[in-house]
């Protein structure tokens, strides 16, 4: 898996349901994907794309729940269109 193919996966769940936390986010995503990535690879994607911008984070009764931000919706977008023209 590229690394724009993680980021298009988790930018289009947390779209889909709305903030999540990470447990959450990879029990969702291991429906998904072969092979399942480790729940740490996931924690380590979802801080990247809060430091990108792409994700909010609020911390609730000890855990980050993450959301998507505009600057999110407006790269999942992109995201969609690049996989549209390899096809």
């Amino acid at each position: 898996m590229d690394y724009n193919e993680l980021k298009q996966l988790v930018l289009q769940s947390l779209s889909k349901t709305g903030p999540l936390d990470s447990t959450s986010l990879a029990k969702l995503l291991a429906e998904s994907m072969k092979p399942q990535l480790d729940i740490h690879a996931i924690r380590m994607a979802l801080m990247r794309y809060y430091k990108q911008g792409l994700l909010s984070r609020q911390r609730i009764t000890g855990v980050y729940r993450y959301g998507l931000t505009e600057r999110g919706v407006r790269r999942l977008s992109w995201l969609e269109a690049q996989a549209k023209d390899r096809k």
